[in-house]
């Protein structure tokens, strides 16, 4: 029977934006013909992510005021990513050193800066290069969690819809942004997040408040003055896509006015299309085909998002809210297993065409959809649930509920 818990519609919108940044990554091996098709029409990979950063909108706010302090929400958000994360990062290295992998020549020349960048969460806005590609979402969400933060410490969480509308209108009106203007040394923002951290979580109010605002300054420092050149044009709105799941959140909880979170939508989508349409024109490829591309990319993501909302209290397919619970790891291990795979899955996307590659590609879904079960069960569990009897029990770890 499909599950109706209030929480799988959630995890529904995550099996589909995992669903879709697998295929914009697969596609370049299998189902090119499909791709050939689709990537005029669609940005698969850019839909998924959005989708998912609104889902992180949507929760994670939830999460800190479930938590009831900064201590708690920190300490849940280490338990819940840091593992996983930590040894995908480390799986990769030794997979580069060995030359399984591509690995970037300046990881492998100063691994200490490399180390200290990516335990920030924040090498993507420190002028890193990244061990795995796919880390760069994690970035964004780090700050997210440091602006919630701080807002939370102020006391001015709950407005999440006027957040969305002034990083948009901010994101218009800068962009585009100037990248890597802080350098590339992770050492200063590692030691300011330290002391932020370390004052939040300290549980005395005198350092909290303090603490909060140090790091929401150092993330608003980093997302304008510190972007990657891929996203000068739309750092900024990644953020007040958040901020618009958040005020979703509030709306649908009678916290704030659906007119709220249906201003903030329609202001961030319109900055979105302002600032894709403007990096086509930077790029000589301001197209009716390239402009209606961005247009269904934002209607797919924020219309499967309005869709889900609307049918979150019917049942949900069980298979899709099982891949939105394995999500994590299906997002952090596909790209990696895809390049360990790469000889075998060139080989198949020059000797198979059309109907004949969906074998290959439901083997690769098989194949990932387990060794991310198997991560989910025995690494992302152990670490995000308590110990407890009723968590352990017979060995069945209980699922937290409002999580990401």
């Amino acid at each position: 029977m499909p599950p109706r818990n209030r929480m799988a519609w959630l995890d529904a919108l995550r099996g589909i934006a995992a669903l879709l940044v697998v295929y914009a990554h697969l596609s370049h091996y299998l189902l090119r013909s499909v791709r050939a098709v689709s990537a005029e029409w669609l940005h698969a990979g850019p839909a998924g992510v959005m989708l998912f950063f609104l889902v992180s909108g949507y929760i994670i706010p939830a999460s800190l005021e479930r938590h009831g302090s900064l201590r708690r929400f920190w300490a849940g958000r280490f338990r819940r990513l840091f593992p996983l994360y930590t040894v995908v990062a480390l799986l990769v290295v030794a997979l580069g050193v060995t030359g399984v992998v591509p690995l970037d020549p300046i990881v492998v020349a100063h691994p200490g800066t490399a180390a200290v960048a990516h335990a920030t969460m924040l090498p993507f806005l420190l002028g890193q290069p990244l061990v795995t590609p796919v880390f760069w979402t994690l970035s964004f969400e780090m700050v997210f969690y440091l602006l919630v933060g701080a807002l939370f410490a102020v006391r001015l969480h709950r407005g999440s819809g006027i957040a969305a509308v002034v990083l948009a209108v901010a994101a218009v009106v800068t962009a585009p942004l100037t990248p890597h203007l802080l350098g590339s040394s992770p050492w200063l923002a590692a030691v300011l997040l330290t002391a932020g951290l370390a004052a939040v979580t300290s549980g005395r109010r005198l350092a909290v408040v303090p603490g909060a605002v140090l790091l929401g300054a150092l993330a608003l420092t980093l997302v304008v003055a510190g972007q990657d050149p891929a996203h000068v044009w739309d750092g900024l709105l990644i953020l007040a896509v958040m901020f618009t799941g958040t005020t979703v959140y509030r709306a649908d909880h009678g916290q704030a006015g659906w007119w709220q979170a249906g201003l903030a939508g329609a202001v961030v989508g319109a900055a979105l299309l302002i600032n894709w349409f403007a990096e086509l024109s930077s790029l000589d490829a301001l197209t009716l085909r390239y402009c209606l591309r961005s247009v269904i990319t934002l209607t797919v993501f924020a219309g499967t998002f309005a869709l889900a909302m609307a049918l979150r209290h019917g049942r949900i397919p069980r298979p899709l809210a099982g891949l939105g619970r394995i999500s994590y790891s299906l997002y952090l291990l596909h790209y990696t297993l895809i390049l360990v795979l790469a000889p075998v899955l060139t080989w198949l996307g020059v000797h198979l065409h059309g109907v004949a590659e969906l074998p290959a590609v439901a083997a690769f879904l098989a194949l990932l959809v387990t060794l991310s079960w198997l991560t989910h069960r025995y690494i992302e569990l152990p670490f995000s649930t308590r110990f407890t009897t009723q968590g352990w029990y017979r060995g069945r770890a209980v699922e937290p509920t409002l999580e990401t």
